[in-house]
């Protein structure tokens, strides 16, 4: 026997080692499933707080809907335009500090409207039935149209108003 033909045949092939698992993950995957999850958990908290502080909204624009109802079948204007006007108040005093709406009347009540919406229609005709239209008796030849600029006027300052920010 040749001494090189043996040492060829006690040769063994090469053994690979076994393949990496998926599981456990490396530590740098725990870390980062655990900063996504820390994220998701702030995105929710952010989530729900927003949606809590946006409840004054959703019951403003509730009510809005039912003193739109109330009105196409009354047809009562000066009801429409104390009830508007009281929830434009109460919106407010919602979204920001008493002392800083509750006083507020006249030209001063509809600059703060103006200024913390950006709607200028506040400076029309329809802005001044809103702002002084529940503490004088009914206009004449106010008709639907007038009504219906006036539950738009306060549903899109329901809509566009900033609250301050805390």
């Amino acid at each position: 026997m040749n001494p090189a033909s043996t040492s060829l045949e006690q040769l063994r092939d090469i053994h690979l080692p076994p393949a990496i698992g998926y599981w456990p993950p490396a530590p740098g995957w725990w870390l980062l499933a655990l900063i996504a999850l820390a994220a998701l958990a702030a995105g929710c908290w952010w989530g729900w707080r927003r949606y809590q502080q946006r409840r004054y909204r959703r019951e403003a624009l509730r009510l809005l809907a039912e003193y739109r109802h109330r009105f196409e079948r009354d047809h009562d204007l000066p009801a429409l335009l104390a009830a508007l006007s009281a929830l434009l108040r109460r919106t407010a005093l919602s979204a920001y500090p008493a002392a800083q709406v509750a006083g507020l009347t006249g030209n001063d009540w509809r600059d703060f409207l103006r200024q913390h919406s950006g709607l200028a229609e506040f400076d029309t005709s329809v802005g001044e039935a809103l702002i002084r239209g529940p503490y004088q008796p009914q206009p004449k030849g106010t008709d639907h149209c007038d009504a219906n600029a006036l539950l738009h006027l306060t549903e899109r300052w329901i809509k566009a108003h900033r609250r301050p920010s805390c």
